[in-house]
This record gives structure tokens, sequence and C-alpha cells, in this order.
């Protein structure tokens, strides 16, 4: 199962007032574990239990020989106690595994919620089988790959009953870059100002987050693949006069990976479109676009346009030129690429 079918399993289970002894979450993607654990803080007590029934300790601030102490303590007045350790990943391994033993046998009373973020315990140490086999909840959150977020941000919005198209979608994913919760942060806003059942579009977009319909790095890829020069130059200019939310640097290197991809549809003429899609790692959706725009550069004016983005790179950064000004250079790599 995927990071995200295990995400939505444990939350569902949650939901459903099922509850571990155990919650070990670890991983380099800090966003699904900070939503767990929210979660198991919201549902595991009621509000008049929380006083004398939930403790939050931090890595930094307490060992393990506190952690077990605080766990075998009985709940007052309440089904259970919970324990929350943020900030996991500030222990030594080894003080980590001093917690296994309590974790093969856990207190039936208390819920122990594990924080480890930003990496993943070692999958050889005995310390998560041990979390399993005492009857707790072991997630691995790995980071989302850049080419999944679209459809996660897709899956996202369904589940909060609002509908959110691969092309608005990508919109976000390609704006808002990895940062996984942010990107979810602005997807529900946007579901906020969308009504169950509604649309996110473009403009709502536009409106709510800022980004143009209209001028975007999506939006330049297309008019760049189409050889729409005027559509380009536009965008360009467009990004020149607001250069702090168009960051010239971001722009070369979304157009690298842009025609990178052109030329991968060349070297893998004959494959399948689902082929296509998964070695591009884009959404299927967007396949016949690469296939177009790839049939409007050969492969020598790749080599070429791959030489010009070295050069405006170089030149964006002082090198081998006098850096100038980023709109004037990303209008002449323009002129330059579509030639």
């Amino acid at each position: 199962m995927s990071t995200l079918d295990d995400y939505k399993k444990v939350m569902t289970d949650l939901r459903g007032g099922k509850f571990k002894p155990v919650y070990l979450l670890h991983g380099e993607e800090g966003f699904f574990i900070d939503r767990i654990a929210a979660e198991v803080e919201r549902l595991a007590l009621q509000d008049h239990e929380r006083d004398f029934n939930q403790t939050i300790l931090y890595g930094r601030d307490c060992d393990p020989d506190q952690v077990k102490d605080t766990c075998l303590r009985f709940p007052m007045m309440a089904e259970r106690q919970l324990v929350v350790v943020r900030e996991l990943q500030n222990w030594r391994i080894d003080q980590v595994e001093k917690l296994e033993p309590y974790l093969l046998k856990p207190t039936p009373t208390t819920v122990l919620v594990l924080c480890y973020k930003h990496k993943k315990i070692d999958g050889r140490k005995s310390i998560l089988k041990s979390a399993q086999k005492g009857g707790g909840q072991v997630f691995l959150s790995d980071k989302v790959r850049e080419d999944r977020l679209p459809d996660l941000l897709i899956t996202f919005a369904k589940n909060q009953k609002r509908k959110l198209g691969s092309a608005e979608a990508t919109l976000l994913a390609n704006h808002l870059g990895t940062d996984l919760s942010k990107a979810i942060k602005e997807v529900e806003k946007l579901c906020l100002v969308t009504e169950e059942g509604g649309a996110i579009t473009s403009d709502i977009i536009q409106r709510f987050v800022g980004i143009s319909k209209d001028y975007n790095v999506f939006e330049l890829q297309n008019a760049i693949g189409l050889r729409n020069a005027y559509k380009a130059q536009q965008i360009a200019n467009h990004f020149a006069a607001d250069p702090k939310e168009n960051p010239l640097v971001l722009t070369l290197g979304f157009l690298n990976t842009y025609f990178n991809k052109l030329a991968m549809v060349h070297a893998c003429e004959g494959k399948s479109q689902a082929e296509l899609a998964s070695l591009l790692k884009v959404n299927p959706y967007f396949v016949k676009d690469y296939q177009t725009h790839a049939r409007n550069y050969s492969k020598a004016k790749l080599v070429e346009v791959q030489r010009h983005l070295r050069q405006f790179d170089l030149r964006s950064k002082g090198v081998g030129g006098d850096g100038g000004d980023p709109g004037e250079l990303l209008r002449e790599l323009l002129a330059k690429v579509m030639s």
C-alpha cells in the first residue's frame, strides 16, 4: 500500500473509534505524521478528560524512562490516557530502542503516539516489528513524489466532496512545489470557498491563491510546446512585472525539466501512453500534450535548447555575461528557444 492509502486507513479507523495502544509514526514527510497525531489528540479523549489524561512530551526534554513511566500510569476518570512524544527524531536511535520492551507489552489503557519526523527508522531495526507485535500501528510517511502531488490534491479535494480537475491540480502543484503541507492548506482554503459538490476552477484558484490562470509556468510550457511565441512572450512580460512571485531560477529549472521530458518522448517512441506517463512521471491526461510538443522540437533542436538553458542559467547568476534583468533574460531565452 502507498503512504496515502495507509494514511486513509489509519484516519478511517480513528474516526471509527478504533485506537491502537501505540502509534509509531516515522518518515521524511512530516505532513501525514502531524495530521495523524492531531487526529488522535482530537478523538482519543473528550474535552473534560484532557487535564488529567493528556501528556505532551518533546524529545529534547524527555528520556525513555520518563516516557515509559508516563505510559504506565492509569487514566483518571476516563477510559484511556493519551501520551504524545513529539520530535522523537532528536533522540539517538539507541535511545528510541529503549522503548522496545514497552512497545511489545503496552499498557491497554494508554494511547502512545511517537512522532519521528523528517527521516525514517531503519527497517532492519527490531523496534518496528516489536511495535506491530504489541498491537501498535507503524506508519511510514514517505515523501510524495512531485509527479504524484496533483493526484493527491485531487484525492484530497474529493474527500472534501469537491471536484479538482487534472489541469487545475497540476497548476497548483507546479506553483506550490513539493511542500505538501502548504499545498494541502491551499486546497483546504479552496474547498471552503467552493460549495459541496462544486468544482474548484482556475478562476477560483486565481482569486484565492493568486495563481494567474493565463500567466503561469504551466501555460508557458504549453505556449512553448505549441510554438506560440506571442503567448510565451506575454507570459514572460507578466513574470518580469512580478519577479518575486516568478523568480527566473525556478522558471529555468521548470523549463529544463520540461525539455528533458520532450527528449524522453523522442527516445521512447513506440511506447504506450501508460508507459510514457510512468516514464515522464506525469498524469496520463497530459501525455498527448507532450507528444504534440515533441513533434515541434526535433532531437537536434532539443540539444540546442539545452545549450541555451545552460548558458542562460549561468548568465542569470552573473557568470559568462553581464547578468542582466531577469525579464530581459527570459524574453531573450524564449526567442532563441522558439526560433
